[in-house]
């Protein structure tokens, strides 16, 4: 899908880096897909955001056309 990921070890989560500059606005457009993400300025990490990876197996399958189409429309900004 184009996501840039540093892949941490020992965490329940991953910060992948927002395609857009302003991850707050990012977060709005993946909600739109109804994908619920926390931005990065909240864990003091600007231009990223953080998935949680403690739901299940099908909410994140379930969550992936959402990714892919909010990736899809910060592309087309």
């Amino acid at each position: 899908m184009g996501y840039e990921l540093d892949v941490r070890e020992g965490t329940f989560y991953l910060l992948p880096r927002s395609p857009l500059a302003d991850d707050g606005a990012f977060i709005e457009l993946l909600a739109e897909h109804h994908v619920f993400c926390l931005p990065g300025t909240v864990v003091e990490m600007p231009g990223r955001f953080r998935i949680s990876l403690t739901a299940s197996d099908d909410m994140i399958e379930r969550a992936l056309p959402g990714f892919k189409a909010a990736m899809d429309s910060a592309r087309r900004a």
